[in-house]
């Protein structure tokens, strides 16, 4: 079922994003037991990011009791776990695996969608081994974006200069040159002054800027400054769940939106649903929000589809679990009788076939059918006419705390049956038939046998042929009348006399 959003937009003033940015930082590392941490900002226009890590010999020196190493991982994997929806990130090494090889860069998670079991599993297993060649890294990060419109973020963090003899600024200089989009940001971890400055060249010449770091706090810091310049262009998306006014345990699905969904396809985003709700800062752009029940699994799930988040702006969406009502009542020739009713999840309309949210008798009072939220389609069945046939209704809206009605609307008319032999009840059998077009083949919608007293068979108005067969005769003879027009509200007899 799909509900579009009502959305509510709350414009952002510069001056207050700043000031709330600056307030949210300092608390996340001061003091993050205070207050939830919401997802963190996109780094770069196009909500792409590229991390080279400087993984060389020097990472083993120690700093608080820790190795660098340690301390970057450590710091690294939050960043990670906080990054938001639609950013697409990749990670890139030097000096892991080998002692003295200056060709010792890989890349450890290409480009693409953001994957945080990956990154973090491969940060987990780099060890501080070998030589620093720093340029060739940045060319690597750099020539992979030689193709992609669109700015991306390269943030290095290491703890040293270039140590392969490359000269990483004249080199960043030159990629920019020629016409590959990046901003350079570098962070420097405990770097020694007289190396500070060539690294302060390297952001230089990307367009970015340097952030140094003596501890595992600076770092943290220093890292999310680095990613954070695009801040200003990130929008919010604020999510709760309720049930008649009051928050309900739920999980949230974030997916890109306008594009079509594979089966088993990730979601950019998933967690539980805070009772205060959960802010989820997200690159500008288009989204599928999913929201569903934590404990009771086969209620039914909320998908709001077509969510636009602006740059600096918020919008909320309420999933409201309460239910809205659907009254479902059946006439038949104006007046009410028994009937069945399938509710189903819009687009599914066809009765028996597809799995119903809900379904039970219509009975002379109608029937009042709680739903969730959401769009539905209605089968209505007559099971007093043969053939049993139906009434559909499509795109039914479900609003929480509001009611609906449809009525199913039906004319019949009765076929009464007789079979008689020499004035007496005669065991036989009816077989009714709806005429076929031209050189067609007629339809048969029902066979029954016939009680003594005869039997009375409901149909819809229309015209039918009907063969009545004696069964205690040898042969089963049959004596057929074709052409039976039955009228709504009235009824018609054909008796066969053998």
């Amino acid at each position: 079922m799909s509900l579009r959003p009502s959305i509510r937009r709350r414009p952002a003033l510069a001056a207050v994003i700043g000031i709330a940015l600056a307030l949210a930082l300092a608390l996340s590392l001061l003091a993050p037991v205070l207050m939830p941490r919401p997802s963190w900002a996109a780094a770069g226009d196009a909500g792409r990011l590229v991390f080279i890590l400087d993984a060389s010999a020097s990472m083993a020196t120690k700093a608080q009791g820790k190795p660098r190493m340690e301390i970057a991982r450590t710091v690294l994997s939050d960043l990670i776990a906080d990054l938001p929806a639609g950013i697409e990130v990749g990670l890139l090494a030097y000096g892991h695996r080998k002692k003295d090889d200056c060709r010792d860069l890989e890349q450890l998670v290409p480009l693409g969608p953001l994957d945080r079991k990956a990154l973090t599993e491969k940060l987990s297993n780099l060890t501080p081994r070998g030589k620093a060649p720093l340029a060739g890294a940045v060319r690597a990060a750099a020539e992979g974006l030689r193709e992609r419109a669109g700015e991306t973020t390269i943030v290095l963090v290491s703890d040293s200069a270039e140590r392969c003899g490359g000269d990483p600024c004249a080199l960043v200089k030159e990629l920019k040159a020629s016409g590959i989009r990046f901003t350079m940001q570098v962070v420097g971890f405990g770097v020694a002054a007289k190396e500070r400055t060539r690294l302060e060249c390297i952001a230089a010449a990307g367009g970015g800027a340097y952030f140094p770091a003596k501890n595992a706090a600076d770092l943290a810091g220093a890292i999310r400054k680095a990613v954070a310049p695009a801040a200003e262009a990130v929008g919010r998306l604020t999510v709760k769940a309720l049930r008649d006014g009051q928050p309900l345990g739920a999980w949230y699905d974030l997916y890109a939106g306008e594009t079509p969904r594979g089966p088993g396809q990730p979601p950019l985003a998933s967690h539980p649903i805070a009772d205060q709700g959960e802010v989820i800062r997200l690159v500008p752009g288009t989204y599928d929000l999913v929201v569903r029940e934590r404990e009771d699994t086969a209620t039914p799930a909320l998908t709001f589809t077509g969510l636009r988040v602006a740059a600096g702006e918020t919008i909320e969406q309420v999933a409201d679990f309460s239910g809205g009502d659907l009254m479902v009542k059946a006439l038949r020739n104006r007046r009410p009788f028994n009937a069945w009713y399938q509710v189903l999840r819009a687009g599914e309309t066809t009765a028996g076939t597809d799995e119903p949210v809900a379904s039970g008798p219509i009975g002379i009072e109608g029937a009042t059918i709680e739903l969730l939220p959401g769009t539905y389609d209605l089968v209505i069945q007559n099971q007093e006419d043969l053939g049993q046939p139906v009434r559909r209704f499509t795109d039914i809206p479900i609003e929480a705390g509001k009611s609906v009605q449809q009525t199913g609307e039906f004319a019949g008319g009765t076929l009464r049956v007789i079979a008689r032999k020499g004035g007496l009840p005669v065991k036989a059998r009816f077989e009714i038939s709806i005429p076929g077009a031209a050189g067609a083949e007629a339809q048969r919608i029902g066979a029954d046998s016939i009680a003594d007293a005869g039997e009375r068979i409901g149909l819809p108005p229309g015209t039918y042929d009907l063969r009545i067969r004696n069964l205690d005769d040898p042969g089963d003879p049959v004596i057929d009348f074709p052409g039976v027009v039955v009228e709504a509200g009235r009824t018609v007899e054909r008796r066969a006399d053998f």
